[in-house]
């Protein structure tokens, strides 16, 4: 077999991942329709109709109240500062638009996605490293001392880690903002997925006065083929600067899409996310660690409760793009850790990343296959090499 071509970006090992027999690689949702959701898919020409016949502005707001209120931000369910884009990436673009225009600074956290440091430095927009670490309790306030940047991007809860903050380590954040002038921007495209219960980060952002900027979406928690939308919210000081930037762009969202999209947040709403969202991922997870028994790959964090599951590799030698190029022999798509440490790769070069939001027979056989091309190989079995 040819050798795998080694890319610049994980996107691009996603589009690989996408056409492999099983494809782990990208974090979209993928995990199939339930019933409720099912009877959703045979109501598309009746939703076609009715956002054909709505006013866009109604739709919208319907669609912004279904989301908060599911999400438990209930002060946000009228938020008047929202703007809506057909991704996050568009979203994320647009607040590195902004912070370009003003030519300010920005502190993004590591590991994280590449392409929101990818996004911003294209824009021109100089970015400095975050690590987790960072915002463990007790060093915050050393954190923020230490800063020099203009504005703060953590991503909450974290792809690929899961990490998170409670109400009071986001409390602390929004405070030392307040106290260094910062701006806070918050990437919370997995909020569905967060460990802890729902409490309401909009109003602590807005009684705080702070300068904020949040990036919502749904394209990772339902699966509706890409089908999505991503909510941008600013506070009062940044919203004209922010309007006129998507202003540019865009005029509106599909009402159509819209339209779709509250129908599965009201289903979610009626059935619970345990039910709609977090079952499979939780059996999903279960899966994949059984199938990675008695090999080198071990769950760097066991605690994460989010669609996707960050990898160790226990080896002195093999990295994450060998575990690359070994299992798409299988035909299995995964993403390599390398890039999730934007600014040193080298930190990530042992780590690798599966996507969890799959249906759940389908992942339980993905899952033999998985092993089967493990177990194959002596290098990947536990001890190996040490």
């Amino acid at each position: 077999m040819q050798k795998m071509e080694r890319f610049n970006n994980l996107t691009r090992y996603e589009h690989v991942g996408i056409n492999q027999s099983i494809n782990l690689a990208d974090g979209h949702a993928h995990q199939g329709q339930n019933s409720t959701q099912q009877a959703i898919v045979a109501d598309l020409p009746s939703i076609f109709n009715a956002a054909e016949n709505a006013l866009q502005a109604t739709t919208e707001r319907e669609f912004q109240r279904a989301f908060y209120t599911l999400a438990g931000q209930h002060s946000a369910v009228d938020h008047p500062r929202t703007m809506l884009c057909y991704s996050a990436s568009l979203s994320t673009d647009l607040v590195a638009t902004f912070l370009a225009s003003r030519n300010l600074t920005v502190g993004l956290l590591q590991p994280c996605f590449d392409n929101l440091a990818t996004i911003l430095r294209r824009r021109q927009v100089k970015v400095v490293p975050l690590g987790e670490e960072q915002f463990r309790p007790e060093s915050l306030d050393r954190t923020f001392a230490e800063l020099n940047t203009d504005a703060v991007f953590l991503t909450l809860p974290n792809n690929p880690t899961g990490f998170h903050v409670d109400q009071e380590q986001f409390r602390r954040v929004i405070d030392l903002c307040a106290v260094h002038r910062k701006i806070l921007i918050v990437d919370c495209t997995f909020r569905f997925f967060a460990p802890t219960p729902f409490w309401d980060q909009y109003a602590q952002l807005d009684e705080s006065g702070i300068s904020y900027v949040v990036v919502e979406d749904t394209g990772k928690t339902w699966p509706t083929q890409d089908l999505k939308c991503s909510i941008l919210a600013v506070s009062t000081d940044l919203h004209e600067s922010v309007l006129e930037l998507h202003n540019d762009i865009l005029l509106n969202v599909s009402p159509f899409i819209l339209q779709l999209l509250t129908a599965y947040l009201r289903d979610t709403e009626r059935n619970g996310l345990q039910q709609t969202i977090w079952s499979v991922v939780r059996a999903n997870r279960i899966s994949l660690r059984k199938a990675l028994e008695g090999t080198v790959l071990v769950p760097a964090h066991p605690e994460s409760t989010i669609s996707v599951e960050w990898v160790r590799i226990d080896h002195p030698s093999l990295r994450s793009d060998d575990l690359v190029e070994i299992l798409a022999k299988s035909q299995v798509g995964i993403l390599p850790g390398d890039h999730f440490y934007w600014d040193d790769h080298e930190t990530g070069s042992h780590f690798i990343r599966f996507a969890l939001a799959r249906e759940e027979r389908w992942f339980a056989m993905a899952c033999g296959s998985l092993r089967e091309a493990l177990l194959a190989r002596p290098e990947l079995l536990e001890g190996a090499g040490s």
